[in-house]
């Protein structure tokens, strides 16, 4: 399978508008944007279930700060792995 390039990422990230996606919600949606920021610069590798922890700890420095912020853990989930069924 021939992964996107990063020309191919961007406009595939930049075609979805987080707050189209039903499981959204305002602070969810705070999280979106880092994730596809990820994905253009580094990847599909970047969208991988285990980069979850790594990504929310860049935008809010623990997990507790994200849960406290985003709501409950399969929440904050269930945006990561929802955004991404119409990415491609």
């Amino acid at each position: 399978m021939r992964l996107p390039n990063p020309k191919r990422r961007l406009y595939s990230s930049d075609a979805h508008n987080p707050d189209s996606y039903p499981e959204n919600n305002h602070k969810n949606s705070q999280l979106v944007p880092i994730v596809l920021g990820h994905y253009v610069e580094r990847g599909v590798g970047e969208l991988d279930l285990e980069k979850l922890p790594q990504l929310i700890e860049l935008k809010y420095h623990s997990i507790r700060d994200a849960v406290n912020k985003l709501g409950e853990v399969k929440n904050i989930r269930d945006v990561f792995v929802g955004f991404q069924r119409n990415l491609y």
